[in-house]
């Protein structure tokens, strides 16, 4: 009895005390272009720039500015924005109206690599004005 004790409790510290691996969560930001699965908006590009068309007219900035306005960004794993800029030169007040538009969007469906959803950084040139 003493050594069915003398084991158990043996065991027992050995799982106790024993090293657990720990998965790490994969926070790496990859590029679009090695992806298996890319990030894409619900309902397409052309979607995409109808919303922010019409949302950039209802902030008022419908004349101001006419072109293309490149923005690049960060899709997280749940499909929402973070780390957005806008790349070409425009006044503060404006990219920041277009920084709010982004935010704004519905989420995205994330981008996979490996079979498992990850954070990708895009870049998107978006026509304003048209």
């Amino acid at each position: 009895m003493k050594k069915i004790i003398t084991l158990l409790l043996l065991f027992y510290s050995i799982a106790a005390f024993s090293q657990t691996v720990e998965k790490q969560e994969d926070n790496n930001i990859y590029n679009t272009a090695g992806l298996d699965v890319k990030p894409e908006f619900p309902g397409g590009l052309d979607k995409l720039n109808a919303f922010v068309n019409e949302s950039y007219l209802k902030a008022g900035y419908a004349s101001e500015i006419k072109g293309k306005v490149y923005a690049i960004f960060v899709i997280e794993k749940d499909g929402s924005l973070s780390d957005v800029k806008i790349l070409r030169r425009v006044d503060p007040p404006k990219a920041a109206a277009l920084i709010q538009i982004l935010k704004s969007l519905p989420k995205w469906n994330p981008g996979k690599q490996n079979g498992k959803v990850v954070r990708v950084l895009y870049s998107l040139p978006l026509v304003i004005g048209s």
